[in-house]
């Protein structure tokens, strides 16, 4: 089932997190508009920003945004926020607006991974099923299968990628949460210390200016 089809009975909810995939915000903005007629076109109560890493200042402009009053009597207020990573500053700055909106406001948070949030904030939010990238898996399961030493070329090469611009940190983020799933359905108990690595990595990510490349070079030499 796509993610998308839960929210048909279950839009009366808050806040909800979608793990990031291909055109998903795009594709998040279609399904609104077919399944309960809500335009982001020339519509002043839809809200719809990108963020590389959403900070204290991005989070109070979201939450001045979010108490204003709807345009529209009765008119529902959509969130939309697309980020790679959130500094735990923001994230409680965010807190009491994911638990206690406004009537007929809607946060949606995409993001690579759900871990990347504090437990407080994710505990507010409504996770939607992930949908398996299987290009990206397909890729892990060959990298798993490389030396230790082209394990480290792999992930230079994608760390060049991404200093190159021809790649995003996303990429990065989106690489790390299908090898941590692989890795989970291999076995939690034998890849314990590269499970640690992605989570260390992953949190280390949602720094400002993050060593992509040294980051992803430790989760290779522990897997």
């Amino acid at each position: 089932m796509h993610p998308f089809e839960y929210l048909v009975k279950n839009l009366s909810h808050h806040a909800y997190f979608l793990h990031s995939f291909k055109d998903g915000a795009h594709k998040l903005k279609e399904f609104l508009k077919k399944e309960f007629h809500i335009d982001h076109v020339q519509n002043p109560d839809f809200f719809h920003e990108k963020y590389e890493v959403l900070g204290i200042d991005e989070s109070r402009r979201i939450k001045e945004l979010h108490l204003s009053k709807s345009f529209l009597e009765g008119n529902k207020k959509i969130f939309i926020i697309e980020a790679s990573g959130m500094t735990h500053e923001a994230q409680n700055s965010l807190l009491k607006i994911f638990e206690e909106p406004h009537e007929h406001s809607h946060f949606f948070l995409i993001m690579p991974s759900a871990d990347i949030l504090l437990p407080t904030l994710r505990s507010r939010l409504l996770i939607l099923e992930k949908q398996e990238n299987e290009g990206s898996t397909s890729e892990v399961v060959k990298f798993l299968k490389l030396s230790q030493k082209d394990k480290v070329a792999f992930v230079d090469d994608l760390a060049k990628r991404i200093s190159d611009e021809e790649a995003t940190k996303s990429d990065a983020l989106e690489f790390l949460a299908q090898l941590e799933l692989t890795l989970h359905k291999n076995g939690v108990e034998k890849n314990s210390n590269a499970l640690k690595a992605i989570l260390k990595a992953r949190d280390y990510m949602n720094d400002r200016s993050p060593s992509i490349k040294q980051l992803l070079e430790y989760v290779a030499l522990m897997c």
